[in-house]
């Protein structure tokens, strides 16, 4: 009796964490093609901080160039975020079809 208990307590546990993976997915979808706008406009500010006609002395380019990093190391800390969720999901997919239970709704489907 106490392993079917576990087992139960495990599958709880499965789809409590399933639903906390879908509304991950949902935000995941939703901020991507943010994080991707702002890769770019972080790279056009690189390209212009680059360009000989921009206007600064060394101490006020070196500052900008400076800022631009930190934000280029925040972003690249989000990817990892990202892409460790992804791989988390993609993870609990495989388990919830070892153990029988419907990625989208959470329902057995034994």
């Amino acid at each position: 009796m106490s392993k079917l208990r576990s087992f139960l307590e495990a599958l709880r546990d499965l789809r409590a964490q399933g639903a906390r993976i879908s509304t991950m997915e949902r935000e995941l979808i939703r901020i991507a093609p943010q994080l991707a706008a702002l890769e770019e406009r972080v790279e056009d500010l690189r390209a212009r901080l680059d360009d000989p006609a921009f206007e600064a002395d060394d101490e006020q380019r070196s500052q900008a160039r400076s800022l631009v990093d930190e934000v280029r190391a925040e972003h690249a800390r989000v990817r990892a975020r990202i892409s460790a969720a992804v791989v988390f999901e993609e993870r609990l997919r495989v388990l919830e079809a070892k153990v029988g239970v419907d990625p989208a709704t959470g329902a057995d489907l034994t």
